[in-house]
């Protein structure tokens, strides 16, 4: 008896022991998330590194797998691929538009009923820009994280070398082209300009200027449209305002002409440049001019400017949408830690009220001192460049890029480009 009792025990002792080491070899099996990026080594090291790191210590159980194509084309077409193999990343980072079609699609999942439940104040967005990112108004498909206003840059050496005034934010348009005839200078005396008075994106920033002189997109609905308003009389006077900076009031020269120049106000070919708050991390580590930023030029109808940029949305795909959100929200929720290191390292125009206020946007600690103030300037009236939102949106820009080469190589006129390009633009509307 006592030989079988000793047995029983040591058996139980046997079984007891494996179940322990067990149960300490199989440590809890972690969450893995997939957060696929399009962003430069600068951003990808010093702001989703410390994200990955501050996220995954603060949740042991979660491990966060970047994934990063710096081409934003690229990115969005192996994005696609992913998608359709129902193999994408949980988290991902689209331009506005890129969200408007994925939702449209229902490749990127509904946030609002993640909001509701945890009570998350979308007040704190800036409405006009939330607005963007919402499906038939009420699927939110991605937390914004910043706009892409445009502004003037200009050098302030060379305003100084001129004896000319630097630009203010109170200019309007023909301010700016009285003010760019005194900068284009041809330097050596040969009879070539080598200084021109400005630089800017052909293929969006007429876009503002358009909405600034009319107070019209060029579809009577963003999301649903019925009509193409370019061709419109006062539109294609707008149109035509632009391109004459390049051929009536020779500010800056054509697209063809600026060949593979990429920057001609880095270079030091051009006083002032129009484009966004994506420009000051270069800006800020390789000119060696002095520089500062003023707002945007207005005109006619409206004080505008864009309010388009990027956002973080969850894919159809992801197998952990709670953890997916969980992470969202510590990327780009309210005051959230991804967007404050994004802010402290002087890299975007946040798209939240109380942070376009905060002292790590106005003045970001180590960075150059500029006027942070200007990015907000037209922010009543925010529009996108990108037109329409619509699963054809893509078709769209492709025909207008194309049609309008003659205009900015002053090869036509306004109202000759705008004519061959209304047939196409509605039978896109018709769905031929």
């Amino acid at each position: 008896m006592k030989k079988w009792l000793v047995l029983l025990v040591v058996v139980c002792l046997l079984v007891t022991g494996m179940a322990l080491s067990l149960s300490g070899s199989a440590a809890p099996k972690k969450v893995q998330l997939r957060w696929y990026l399009r962003w430069d080594n600068a951003r990808l090291n010093n702001v989703a590194q410390p994200i990955k790191e501050e996220y995954e210590k603060l949740n042991p159980n979660v491990e966060i797998i970047i994934e990063n194509i710096s081409n934003s084309n690229e990115y969005h077409m192996k994005l696609q691929t992913m998608l359709v193999a129902n193999a994408a990343p949980d988290v991902i980072y689209p331009a506005t538009h890129q969200a408007y079609v994925l939702a449209a699609n229902k490749q990127i999942i509904d946030l609002m009923p993640f909001v509701k439940k945890d009570k998350i104040d979308l007040n704190v967005y800036i409405p006009e820009v939330l607005e963007l990112y919402k499906y038939n108004k009420t699927m939110l498909y991605g937390l914004p994280i910043d706009t892409a206003a445009f502004v003037i840059f200009y050098n302030k050496d060379m305003f100084d070398a001129a004896g000319v005034p630097y630009p203010t934010d109170d200019m309007n348009w023909e301010d700016f082209i009285e003010l760019g005839k005194k900068l284009v200078k041809d330097t050596d005396g040969d009879g070539k300009i080598d200084q021109w008075a400005f630089h800017f994106d052909t293929n969006t920033v007429w876009q503002v200027i358009l909405y600034q002189m009319t107070g019209e997109l060029l579809f009577d609905d963003l999301y649903n449209p019925k009509k193409f308003l370019l061709t419109n009389k006062n539109q294609i006077e707008a149109l035509q305002f632009c391109a004459d900076l390049i051929h009536k009031h020779k500010l800056t020269i054509s697209p063809a002409q600026r060949g593979n120049i990429g920057d001609m106000f880095m270079s030091g070919q051009a006083a002032m440049n129009i484009i966004g708050h994506w420009r000051v991390p270069t800006y800020n580590a390789s000119v060696k001019f002095n520089w500062d930023v003023a707002a945007l030029p207005q005109a006619g109808k409206v004080r505008a400017n864009r309010g388009d940029g990027s956002c973080f949305s969850i894919t159809k795909s992801s197998k952990n949408p709670q953890a997916a959100w969980e992470f969202v929200k510590f990327l780009a929720g309210p005051n959230a830690p991804g967007v404050r290191k994004l802010l402290a390292l002087g890299q975007m125009v946040p798209s939240q009220e109380a942070l376009t206020k905060d002292e790590l946007y106005l003045k970001t600690p180590g960075q150059r001192l500029i006027n942070k103030p200007a990015f907000l300037v037209g922010r009543e009236n925010m529009m996108t460049v990108y037109q329409p939102f619509t699963t054809w949106y893509s078709e769209a820009e492709t025909a207008m890029r194309a049609a309008f080469v003659p205009l900015w190589e002053g090869q036509a006129t306004a109202e000759q480009v705008v004519k061959a390009l209304a047939p196409q633009m509605e039978a896109l509307i018709a769905g031929k």
